[in-house]
């Protein structure tokens, strides 16, 4: 997997996101937006932490949440 930084001008950033998100399904994994101005200390460390919580969702290791059937089970309980 490769990474790109791209620097353009604020007003140009809506164009590009229309761009990448009209791209062919599969040729970006994901992207994110960030700004010059603002420094983040922790940026990095939750970049790695997001990165590694999708790649276990999607390989099964950290299973989804299944809002729909604990409502339900919720919604019963509350009716009893």
């Amino acid at each position: 997997m490769q990474t790109i930084h791209i620097n353009i001008k604020d007003n140009n950033v809506d164009v590009l996101l229309n761009i990448i998100q009209n791209l062919k399904e599969g040729i970006v994994d994901s992207y994110t937006i960030s700004s010059t101005q603002k420094e983040d200390a922790f940026y990095d460390l939750r970049k790695k932490r997001l990165h590694s919580l999708r790649e276990d969702i999607k390989s099964g290791r950290e299973p989804m949440y299944d809002f729909e059937s604990v409502t339900d089970e919720l919604l019963k309980e509350l009716q009893a």
